[in-house]
């Protein structure tokens, strides 16, 4: 069963890049590319998202503005992982209290290691946020 990933980055040659990173590591996503956060918002009120994949540094607004938005619906959220060069990654993560984090530049194992309790295992995929998991990763390091 296809698992539905909107992929938001407001840089194409990133987005692209990391669309072809997720494509390679796993073979049952149905991406969505977005360009900017005020897509994204259209595009979970169009389609039901089984993941979301967020660069936390937008140029319209943050990634932790779109994550304030979609909770502001008060409707059920599928996991969401913001992403980021920056090196407060974590720290963001933990403010907008979403399911893991990514830090750019993305290996094919850094990125098996959060996403895959989300798209291997589906029982996983509940709303609301997993905090557990960033701690987790934060131990590994």
């Amino acid at each position: 069963m296809p698992v539905n990933v909107l992929v938001v980055d407001d840089n194409r040659v990133f987005r692209d890049a990391f669309c072809e990173l997720l494509r390679s590591c796993y073979e049952n996503l149905q991406l969505v590319p977005a360009a900017d956060g005020s897509a994204a918002l259209s595009l979970t009120r169009q389609i039901s998202f089984d993941l979301i994949i967020l660069d936390y540094e937008l140029t319209s607004f943050s990634g932790g503005d779109v994550v304030r938005r979609l909770r502001a619906r008060g409707t059920p959220l599928p996991p969401i992982v913001l992403m980021s060069a920056h090196p407060d990654i974590l720290v963001f993560a933990r403010l907008h209290m979403v399911s893991g984090f990514l830090q750019k530049p993305i290996d094919d194992t850094a990125l098996r290691a959060v996403l895959d309790p989300f798209i291997s295992q589906p029982a996983l995929r509940s709303p609301g946020p997993t905090l557990w998991r960033i701690q987790a990763r934060e131990v590994q390091h």
